[in-house]
């Protein structure tokens, strides 16, 4: 039979607002590879709450998932995720819910990272080492975020000092991959908290070939700093600093995928991001105010072999950021927690892609109003004013006020429904704002390495209206979470999570980059940035994970995760076209129309209709043995490089043909830990052996970046 077993909060029948109880510092095992029940996420609402009474629906990603695998960095975390997929055709991006990864926004400790190329926050730069779990929040997140918020925000929050002295050593090989050498030491009391974290790694350069292609990579070396301090100035004033730094080098023959076209070269790069923010949160009654000053710069340099127009052979990027933020929250009531919210950013850029230093500032208000008017509801109701000193909101300041708010306020309601203990249903409604960057607006870049050849101007340089995006994001998901199977056995039941979720995004004017014809006097391609009139992605996501004990001490364990997510994109200007018999190709040979077909019609590129995660893991607690089998698939997906027959509506390519589509594949990781206790008092050490895609999967034309079958293996000392 199946029973749903309750929470174990007080007294669940009085109205009660998401908040958490009063946390005191322990000692945590951290080798349980599963999420502890009561916890508490911060992203949703900005403000701690139990992940189950949250009205904004959050996943979270223990950092216990990096257990027995050889996981470098943020990218190889998030792959195994469902909807989630990675994008290489410039960097390490993330893709959520069909829309690319320049709409998500990346935080670090609440913090947002810079640093985009090609609208891409590279994952690479973000290890693994130091991650206490990442919050995921998917849907439309500016009326809390702002504008890169568009398709939901990623929160990697780091680990916080325990009581007392603590910390690990970490050390790691990976075949063509980096070695890893990394260690973090923490000190928490009554009066101050202190941890530091570095990491350093480095990697050989090496060559794949397979089907007449060979591809170099390159070596790189890169480093992380990480140090953060919190002092408890009285019970109502605690004061803290926060101070970041990445930096790399990669040196000798590389490739980069852009547009299609896979250009070589031979030259370095250097890559430098720095992040320190001071803040201070003062409680008093029943509110809190918070402020934060924030500081970040990114600069890399590329030293080409080959010269890049008038940029010669050196390509520069340098980016800095000042962001000041004031947050104030108050409970009107035991029933209403009212926010109230102010950003100031100035944001500049400069480098050979920059030549005129185009400088943004950025005002923000927001407010949210949470409330409990039951036991059984909680919902969380936000908007966001946005006010962008670059581009003019489309001069809708000059507009009629009401006019004008409506177009620039970007609300959202989300809702909890608790239908019994172990059963919730959340639902979202909300609209999403994006002002176009600088890359879209201001870049100047030539492209001349060997096998490519093209030039990225920005929309406003050639003249085009580049408009601000919006969307229109709904979803209804139900979630089980404490549910407990003894059919098969009342002494070893089978503990379990499941969720089922539908989402839908209607964007409008929606940017992406497309090529405007050639250069008259190179002769090279000239591509751009423009709006899709109209676009829309829609899916749907399901979940499973169950844990069974074998022994009634449950010192022996199986846990199992499913994952599944079924994705439709549509340019709805192309598609309505489709429908109506206008969207096609001419016949080369005939020079008649052949009008292209609903079915025929594969969305926007890059999109995969399928794809899934599974992953399997045994742990023997007496014998201290983990294990683990992971596995991700990725259905096939349009890919423009491979397009065959030009474009078929409005200058618009679309995947139409079985020969324009990559190969769906699947990557399959296996890893065995063993743990011994050193000594009384002395810590645990753990010992790792990995092997990264099994199966050997490879396609060097289209997926550079799976580098096939990787051998790792690691240690790492706890106390």
């Amino acid at each position: 039979m199946c029973s749903l077993h309750a929470f174990s909060n007080a007294d669940t029948t009085l109205p009660r607002l998401p908040k958490i109880p009063q946390l005191t510092k322990q000692k945590v095992d951290t080798s349980a590879v599963y999420i502890p029940k009561q916890q508490v996420v911060v992203t949703g609402t900005r403000n701690e709450v139990l992940l189950k009474d949250s009205p904004v629906r959050v996943e979270i990603v223990d950092a216990k998932q990096t257990v027995s695998t050889a996981m470098v960095n943020l990218g190889d975390l998030l792959r195994e995720q469902t909807g989630l997929l990675l994008t290489n055709n410039v960097r390490t991006g993330i893709q959520m819910m069909g829309l690319g990864a320049d709409y998500t926004q990346i935080l670090i400790d609440g913090q947002p990272m810079i640093g985009r190329v090609a609208g891409v926050l590279d994952l690479s730069r973000i290890s693994v080492g130091n991650i206490d779990r990442v919050e995921i929040v998917k849907g439309p997140m500016s009326s809390l975020y702002g504008s890169e918020a568009l398709a939901g925000v990623i929160n990697i929050i780091t680990k916080k000092p325990i009581s007392g002295i603590s910390g690990s050593a970490f050390g790691q090989y990976l075949d063509k991959g980096p070695s890893e050498l990394r260690g973090e030491m923490q000190y928490g009391a009554n009066a101050f908290d202190v941890s530091g974290f570095f990491s350093l790694k480095k990697a050989q350069s090496f060559i794949l070939s397979k089907d007449s292609i060979s591809i170099p990579y390159q070596g790189f070396s890169d480093q992380t700093f990480h140090l953060k301090t919190k002092w408890f100035a009285s019970h109502s004033v605690n004061v803290g600093a926060d101070f970041r730094m990445f930096s790399s080098e990669s040196r000798g023959a590389f490739i980069e995928s852009f547009f299609g076209q896979i250009a070589s070269n031979e030259g370095s790069v250097r890559q430098q991001d720095m992040q320190g923010t001071m803040y201070a949160t003062w409680t008093h009654g029943k509110a809190r105010l918070h402020a934060q000053l924030h500081a970040s710069t990114y600069k890399e340099r590329y030293n080409f072999d080959t010269i890049q127009g008038d940029a010669g052979k050196t390509d520069d990027l340098s980016r800095g950021l000042l962001r000041s933020f004031l947050q104030y929250d108050v409970f009107w009531s035991e029933r209403n927690r009212f926010t109230f919210g102010a950003e100031y950013t100035v944001d500049d850029i400069g480098g050979t892609r920059y030549p005129d230093n185009p400088f943004f500032s950025t005002f923000s208000g927001f407010i949210q109003w949470e409330g409990n008017p039951t036991s059984w509801i909680s919902y969380a109701l936000s908007t966001r004013y946005v006010y962008n000193s670059a581009f003019d909101q489309e001069g809708l300041h000059e507009e009629h006020t009401l006019t004008a708010l409506n177009k620039l306020l970007n609300p959202k309601l989300s809702i909890n429904f608790k239908i019994n203990h172990g059963i919730r249903l959340h639902t979202s409604i909300g609209t999403g704002f994006k002002v176009p960057d600088f890359r879209q607006l201001y870049v100047q870049f030539s492209n001349r390495l060997g096998g490519a050849g093209y030039d990225l101007i920005g929309a406003r340089r050639l003249g085009i209206d580049l408009q601000p995006e919006r969307s229109l994001s709904m979803d209804v998901g139900i979630i089980a979470d404490e549910w407990t199977f003894t059919g098969l056995s009342e002494t070893y039941p089978i503990h379990g999570f499941a969720e089922c979720r539908v989402f839908d995004n209607t964007l409008s004017n929606l940017i992406e980059f497309f090529y405007t014809g050639n250069n008259p006097q190179t002769n090279q391609a000239v591509y751009s940035y423009r709006n899709i009139s109209r676009a829309r992605t829609s899916g749907l996501e399901c979940s499973i994970r169950l844990s069974h004990a074998l022994n009634q001490k449950e010192s022996e364990v199986i846990t199992y995760a499913w994952g599944y997510q079924y994705l439709i994109t549509r340019d709805l200007e192309v598609y309505d076209a489709v429908l109506a018999g206008r969207a096609g190709t001419i016949d080369p040979k005939t020079g008649t129309f052949r009008a292209l077909t609903a079915e025929s019609y594969g969305g926007l590129w890059f999109r995969s209709a399928h794809s899934g995660t599974f992953r399997l893991g045994y742990e023997h607690t007496s014998l201290g043995i983990l294990a683990s089998m992971r596995a991700q698939f990725i259905g096939s997906f349009g890919d423009e490089a491979l397009d065959m027959n030009g474009p078929v509506y409005n200058n618009r390519k679309v995947p139409d043909m079985d020969a324009e589509y990559v190969p769906g594949y699947t990557l399959l990781n296996v890893g065995l830990t063993k743990q011994f206790n050193i000594a009384p008092n002395a810590g645990r050490m753990h010992i790792t052996c990995s092997v990264n895609n099994v199966l050997n999967t490879m396609n060097l034309k289209s997926l550079p970046n799976l580098f096939g079958r990787q051998f790792a293996l690691s240690f790492q000392w706890i106390w």
